[in-house]
């Protein structure tokens, strides 16, 4: 699924109706503010959607059932274009347009009395994501909201704030964006807005990742644990050999020097492996080996050498 995580995500919000007028004409907005236009004809004005989204004519024919709107016209083609009656009516209702002068001019910002409910601000999120958003995981995780104004921009990092943690802003090709990076909170807005399926992926995503984290440096852990055993059997193996040519190893006393024997014998051997040969403990075979350490030590100090 982390493969087309956001036709997923997309797809799974597309299926949720809003049930109340208010948080209709909040996702509506945030639609048409993000995928939307007017168009200006002779006789009649349309508000439209351009979309790429199966499922967001089923969405948009929910929405205009809800704010008890004509059925929206649906046109297949390069892209698919779900056109509303009402045209610039309907964005003053939606607050994208305002009325001045005996005309109507744009609203850059969202209109606060659409989204004053914690649902409405749900449905405003899911609404932008739906027109503007993206997400894509991997290397590079990346969930992000697009805006054709700063200001609208603005306003839905105020709504995204108290789940998102503050996310950050940008801008790219003439649009202004709002993206989140850490897969946490990826999740986090997934859910807010609806998404559940989508935040699950996103969280086997994480969980993945903190595995093979945990795998590497476990192996790295490994790596370092076998570079410290070879290293000090090498300079055990270097004093063994130091005491056989100084003094002989057979001064070391019996238990000494059979270990010394053992040891110069099967440098490979673990520290394990070396006590279950000799019959002792681990610990017992570190205190002999340390011991013929301390001997080869004194030996080159007496003799004027040092390691």
């Amino acid at each position: 699924m982390a493969a087309n995580i956001s036709k997923a995500a997309k797809a799974e919000l597309a299926e949720i109706y809003p049930s109340s007028r208010t948080d209709a004409l909040a996702e509506l907005s945030a639609l048409m503010h993000t995928a939307g236009s007017l168009r200006i004809g002779k006789d009649k004005d349309e508000a439209f959607l351009a979309t790429d989204n199966p499922a967001l004519p089923r969405l948009a024919s929910a929405l205009a059932l809800t704010l008890l709107l004509p059925a929206p016209t649906v046109t297949r083609g390069k892209h698919t274009e779900i056109s509303f009656g009402g045209g610039a009516e309907l964005l003053v209702e939606l607050g994208i347009l305002g009325r001045s002068g005996g005309g109507v001019a744009s609203i850059d910002g969202i209109l606060p009395e659409l989204v004053r409910k914690d649902s409405a601000k749900k449905c405003y999120l899911r609404g932008a994501f739906l027109g503007g958003g993206f997400l894509s995981l991997g290397k590079n995780n990346h969930m992000e909201f697009a805006f054709t104004g700063e200001v609208l921009r603005d306003g839905v990092a105020e709504l995204l704030a108290p789940v998102s943690g503050g996310a950050g802003r940008g801008a790219r090709g003439g649009k202004y964006t709002l993206y989140i990076k850490s897969k946490e909170k990826i999740s986090d807005v997934l859910v807010y807005m609806g998404a559940t399926k989508a935040a699950l992926a996103v969280q086997e995503e994480l969980v993945n990742s903190y595995m093979g984290k945990r795998a590497t440096a476990a192996q790295n852990c490994d790596v370092a644990n076998i570079d410290r055993a070879v290293e000090a059997a090498v300079r055990q193996i270097e004093d063994i050999s130091y005491i056989d040519r100084r003094i002989g190893l057979e001064t070391l006393g019996e238990k000494l020097a059979t270990t010394a024997h053992l040891r110069a014998s099967a440098p490979e051997m673990s520290m394990g492996e070396l006590a279950e040969m000799l019959g002792v403990s681990k610990s017992c075979v570190s205190h002999r080996l340390a011991r013929i350490t301390e001997t080869a030590e004194a030996l080159r100090k007496k003799s004027g050498e040092h390691k």
